[in-house]
Protein backbone atom coordinates (compact mmCIF):
# COMPACT_ATOMS: atom_id res chain seq x y z
CA UNK A 1 0.00 0.00 0.00
CA UNK A 2 1.27 3.10 -0.62
CA UNK A 3 1.02 6.33 1.18
CA UNK A 4 -0.18 8.96 -0.12
CA UNK A 5 -0.38 12.90 0.71
CA UNK A 6 -1.48 15.85 -0.76
CA UNK A 7 -0.71 19.55 -0.76
CA UNK A 8 -2.76 22.39 -2.64
CA UNK A 9 -4.51 24.80 -2.02
CA UNK A 10 -7.56 24.30 -3.44
CA UNK A 11 -10.14 22.18 -2.08
CA UNK A 12 -12.04 21.61 -5.45
CA UNK A 13 -8.41 20.27 -6.72
CA UNK A 14 -7.44 18.05 -3.85
CA UNK A 15 -11.25 16.45 -3.41
CA UNK A 16 -10.99 15.68 -7.08
CA UNK A 17 -7.85 13.94 -6.96
CA UNK A 18 -8.85 11.90 -3.58
CA UNK A 19 -12.16 10.89 -6.21
CA UNK A 20 -9.92 9.54 -8.63
CA UNK A 21 -6.87 7.93 -6.12
CA UNK A 22 -10.16 6.13 -3.97
CA UNK A 23 -10.55 3.39 -6.50
CA UNK A 24 -7.10 2.39 -6.78
CA UNK A 25 -6.56 -0.42 -4.32
CA UNK A 26 -2.54 0.01 -3.79
CA UNK A 27 -2.63 4.10 -2.91
CA UNK A 28 -4.11 5.41 0.20
CA UNK A 29 -4.39 9.13 0.79
CA UNK A 30 -3.36 9.81 4.42
CA UNK A 31 -3.88 13.17 4.98
CA UNK A 32 -4.24 16.48 2.21
CA UNK A 33 -3.08 20.19 3.47
CA UNK A 34 -3.36 23.55 1.87
CA UNK A 35 -0.29 25.77 3.13
CA UNK A 36 3.13 25.03 3.18
CA UNK A 37 2.77 25.33 7.05
CA UNK A 38 0.08 22.98 7.40
CA UNK A 39 1.78 20.37 5.28
CA UNK A 40 4.94 20.89 7.79
CA UNK A 41 2.86 20.05 10.59
CA UNK A 42 1.23 17.18 9.58
CA UNK A 43 4.76 15.76 8.10
CA UNK A 44 5.82 15.55 11.75
CA UNK A 45 2.85 13.48 12.80
CA UNK A 46 3.09 10.96 9.11
CA UNK A 47 5.56 10.93 6.67
CA UNK A 48 3.93 9.50 3.80
CA UNK A 49 5.82 7.52 0.78
CA UNK A 50 4.63 9.92 -1.91
CA UNK A 51 3.87 13.72 -1.56
CA UNK A 52 1.55 15.35 -4.73
CA UNK A 53 2.95 18.83 -4.02
CA UNK A 54 1.47 22.46 -5.52
CA UNK A 55 4.12 24.47 -7.20
CA UNK A 56 2.02 27.37 -5.84
CA UNK A 57 1.18 28.18 -1.99
CA UNK A 58 -0.87 30.96 -0.41
CA UNK A 59 2.39 31.43 2.45
CA UNK A 60 5.40 29.75 0.57
CA UNK A 61 6.92 28.29 -2.46
CA UNK A 62 6.31 24.92 -3.24
CA UNK A 63 9.46 24.62 -4.83
CA UNK A 64 11.43 25.89 -2.07
CA UNK A 65 9.37 23.65 0.54
CA UNK A 66 10.16 20.60 -1.61
CA UNK A 67 13.69 21.47 -1.05
CA UNK A 68 13.58 21.62 2.62
CA UNK A 69 11.22 18.14 3.03
CA UNK A 70 13.62 16.27 0.86
CA UNK A 71 16.27 17.27 3.10
CA UNK A 72 14.60 16.37 6.31
CA UNK A 73 12.41 13.49 5.15
CA UNK A 74 14.70 11.54 2.70
CA UNK A 75 12.71 8.96 1.82
CA UNK A 76 9.80 10.49 1.19
CA UNK A 77 8.89 11.13 -2.56
CA UNK A 78 7.85 14.09 -3.93
CA UNK A 79 5.63 14.37 -6.79
CA UNK A 80 5.21 18.37 -8.24
CA UNK A 81 1.50 19.24 -9.09
CA UNK A 82 0.94 22.46 -11.36
CA UNK A 83 -1.17 24.16 -13.81
CA UNK A 84 1.61 25.83 -15.49
CA UNK A 85 3.60 23.65 -18.49
CA UNK A 86 7.07 25.81 -17.98
CA UNK A 87 10.47 24.42 -18.32
CA UNK A 88 11.55 26.83 -15.44
CA UNK A 89 9.21 25.35 -13.13
CA UNK A 90 10.20 21.95 -14.15
CA UNK A 91 13.55 22.72 -13.89
CA UNK A 92 13.77 24.00 -10.30
CA UNK A 93 11.67 21.69 -8.89
CA UNK A 94 13.73 18.49 -10.04
CA UNK A 95 17.02 20.65 -8.83
CA UNK A 96 15.62 20.64 -5.55
CA UNK A 97 14.76 16.72 -5.26
CA UNK A 98 11.20 16.47 -6.75
CA UNK A 99 10.97 12.82 -8.42
CA UNK A 100 8.66 14.35 -11.34
CA UNK A 101 6.44 16.71 -12.13
CA UNK A 102 2.42 16.72 -13.81
CA UNK A 103 -0.12 19.03 -14.60
CA UNK A 104 -3.41 19.36 -13.25
CA UNK A 105 -4.81 18.03 -16.27
CA UNK A 106 -3.61 14.74 -15.42
CA UNK A 107 -5.64 11.83 -16.30
CA UNK A 108 -6.52 8.57 -13.32
CA UNK A 109 -4.27 6.44 -14.90
CA UNK A 110 -1.57 8.34 -15.61
CA UNK A 111 -1.17 10.01 -12.22
CA UNK A 112 -2.20 6.45 -10.86
CA UNK A 113 1.21 5.29 -12.94
CA UNK A 114 3.18 8.57 -11.88
CA UNK A 115 2.66 7.69 -8.50
CA UNK A 116 3.82 4.02 -8.42
CA UNK A 117 6.94 5.36 -10.83
CA UNK A 118 8.11 7.62 -8.25
CA UNK A 119 7.54 5.27 -5.03
CA UNK A 120 9.28 2.34 -6.67
CA UNK A 121 12.79 5.05 -6.89
CA UNK A 122 11.87 6.12 -10.23
CA UNK A 123 11.24 9.70 -12.10
CA UNK A 124 8.35 10.81 -13.96
CA UNK A 125 7.76 13.61 -16.36
CA UNK A 126 4.70 13.35 -18.89
CA UNK A 127 5.87 12.87 -22.43
CA UNK A 128 4.61 16.41 -23.30
CA UNK A 129 6.90 17.54 -21.02
CA UNK A 130 9.76 15.74 -22.01
CA UNK A 131 8.88 17.61 -25.39
CA UNK A 132 9.35 20.59 -23.40
CA UNK A 133 12.26 20.45 -21.36
CA UNK A 134 14.14 19.32 -24.92
CA UNK A 135 12.92 22.47 -26.44
CA UNK A 136 13.97 24.71 -23.33
CA UNK A 137 17.40 23.17 -23.88
CA UNK A 138 17.71 23.10 -27.48
CA UNK A 139 19.20 26.27 -28.20
CA UNK A 140 22.29 25.67 -25.69
CA UNK A 141 21.97 22.27 -25.89
CA UNK A 142 24.40 22.88 -29.65
CA UNK A 143 27.28 25.15 -27.53
CA UNK A 144 27.02 23.40 -24.84
CA UNK A 145 30.02 20.61 -24.30
CA UNK A 146 27.99 17.43 -23.75
CA UNK A 147 29.86 14.34 -22.66
CA UNK A 148 30.23 12.10 -25.42
CA UNK A 149 28.29 8.68 -24.92
CA UNK A 150 29.02 5.48 -26.80
CA UNK A 151 26.43 3.75 -29.33
CA UNK A 152 25.89 1.25 -26.38
CA UNK A 153 25.73 3.85 -23.60
CA UNK A 154 23.38 5.99 -25.75
CA UNK A 155 21.09 2.55 -25.73
CA UNK A 156 21.67 1.91 -21.92
CA UNK A 157 20.54 5.64 -21.37
CA UNK A 158 17.56 5.21 -23.54
CA UNK A 159 16.25 2.17 -21.76
CA UNK A 160 16.49 3.64 -18.41
CA UNK A 161 14.52 6.30 -19.80
CA UNK A 162 11.93 3.60 -20.92
CA UNK A 163 12.14 2.37 -16.93
CA UNK A 164 14.06 -1.06 -17.78
CA UNK A 165 15.44 -2.62 -14.80
CA UNK A 166 19.10 -4.28 -15.20
CA UNK A 167 18.22 -7.35 -16.46
CA UNK A 168 15.94 -6.02 -18.86
CA UNK A 169 18.40 -3.99 -20.45
CA UNK A 170 20.40 -6.86 -20.66
CA UNK A 171 17.84 -9.00 -22.11
CA UNK A 172 16.58 -6.43 -24.90
CA UNK A 173 20.54 -5.82 -25.86
CA UNK A 174 21.67 -9.53 -25.58
CA UNK A 175 24.17 -8.66 -23.21
CA UNK A 176 25.09 -9.44 -19.63
CA UNK A 177 23.59 -8.17 -16.65
CA UNK A 178 27.10 -7.22 -15.74
CA UNK A 179 27.83 -5.36 -18.51
CA UNK A 180 24.30 -3.46 -18.62
CA UNK A 181 25.39 -2.25 -15.39
CA UNK A 182 28.75 -1.55 -16.21
CA UNK A 183 27.85 0.72 -19.16
CA UNK A 184 24.88 2.25 -16.88
CA UNK A 185 27.77 3.33 -14.23
CA UNK A 186 29.84 4.82 -17.34
CA UNK A 187 26.87 6.99 -17.89
CA UNK A 188 26.52 8.07 -14.38
CA UNK A 189 30.04 8.78 -14.30
CA UNK A 190 29.94 10.71 -17.34
CA UNK A 191 26.90 13.18 -16.50
CA UNK A 192 28.54 13.66 -12.96
CA UNK A 193 25.35 12.11 -11.57
CA UNK A 194 24.95 10.23 -8.21
CA UNK A 195 22.22 8.05 -9.09
CA UNK A 196 19.79 6.83 -11.63
CA UNK A 197 17.49 9.12 -10.55
CA UNK A 198 19.52 12.00 -11.28
CA UNK A 199 20.66 10.39 -14.49
CA UNK A 200 17.02 10.72 -15.88
CA UNK A 201 16.82 14.19 -14.68
CA UNK A 202 20.38 15.07 -16.40
CA UNK A 203 19.20 13.51 -19.42
CA UNK A 204 16.19 15.66 -19.46
CA UNK A 205 17.60 18.82 -18.77
CA UNK A 206 20.76 18.46 -20.92
CA UNK A 207 18.36 17.77 -24.44
CA UNK A 208 19.64 13.75 -24.78
CA UNK A 209 16.32 12.47 -25.00
CA UNK A 210 15.91 11.27 -28.36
Amino acid sequence: MIQLAITDDHPVVIRGLQDVLTPIPDIEVVWTAQTAADTLTKLEETIPDVLLLDIRLPDRSGIDLCEQIVGRYPGLKVLGLSSFDQASYIHSLLQRGASGYLLKTVDGTELTKAIQTVNGGGTYLHQALQELMKQAASSTASKANHPKLTRREKEVLQLILEECTTNEIAERLFISPSTAETHRLNVIQKLGVRNTAGLVKAAIERGLLE
